[in-house]
């Protein structure tokens, strides 16, 4: 069965790939709107409309490795991902809303810090009943690992006593200085789309009003991606909506931009 390719082809078979593009159309642990399911079908058909030469940095995308995969299920995500970092490469996997990284963090090594950028703390025991919700993402890996979070603008106040109890570290996305000195050298990025202004990212379930602007985002993602060894990335919780296709691209310009500063 055909599917979509990052930026309309694999640059690379996935023997010699460094990056591999995973889509997991999943949503069904959302709490409030659906559609993240749609997500990656969307940012992989924006990704075909972009440019592959990056005006900012001057590099070429198609320069690099990267294969896309076929759409993988939830039950799949950890066997799946495990293999692509076993096998020495780099997992940009797509979502689905953000219960789909649950089974990605709770497997890293514990030398792996992770960077959390998200509006939301994700840092419930359980929501509603369900401890594989979206907002309980970051409680199960936060045991075990560093995790410093970005972009944080709304949460409760079991998730301020989870963060304290945890010694998870609320970081200023400003203060990219302080962002490199608390991750270790080994960082996975779970990136919430909701983190960004809906006034550029509206179509996601649980917008939260204020949050980081597109330079932001980016001097976050350079600085992190060209400093540290990353070892995955993940993008959650857009929900595609009819008028905002900006949103799809912004997406796919993020997966594009990461792989160009992973690559430094």
């Amino acid at each position: 069965m055909a599917f979509r390719k990052f930026m309309g082809a694999d640059s690379a078979a996935y023997e010699a790939a460094n990056y591999v593009i995973v889509p997991i159309p999943y949503d069904s642990n959302a709490s409030w709107l659906k559609g993240a399911a749609n997500a990656p079908e969307a940012v992989l058909r924006a990704s075909e409309e972009i440019e592959h030469y990056d005006f900012e940095t001057g590099a070429n995308v198609s320069d690099s490795k990267f294969v896309t995969l076929a759409p993988a299920s939830y039950d799949s995500i950890r066997e799946t991902v495990g293999k692509i970092m076993k096998d020495g490469k780099i997992p940009l996997c797509i979502g689905g809303d953000h219960s789909i990284s649950i089974p990605i963090l709770n497997t890293l090594p514990d030398d792996v810090s992770i960077l959390h950028v998200d509006a939301h703390l994700d840092m419930r025991e359980e929501y509603l009943g369900n401890k594989n919700s979206h907002a309980c993402a970051l409680y199960s890996a936060s045991k075990s690992h560093t995790v410093v979070h970005v972009g944080t603008r709304s949460c409760c106040e079991e998730e301020i006593e989870n963060v304290r109890r945890f010694s998870n570290v609320l970081a200023d996305y400003r203060d990219t200085e302080s962002i490199l000195h608390d991750l270790g050298n080994k960082v996975y990025i779970t990136f919430d789309v909701d983190a960004l202004d809906p006034s550029i990212m509206p179509a996601t379930g649980t917008p939260e009003p204020g949050g980081m602007g597109w330079a932001d985002a980016l001097r976050t993602l350079e600085a992190v991606c060209r400093e540290k060894n990353v070892i995955g990335i993940d993008f959650v919780e857009l929900k595609p909506q009819d008028g905002f296709h900006f949103c799809d691209v912004t997406v796919a310009k993020l997966i594009m931009k990461s792989i160009i500063y992973i690559e430094g």
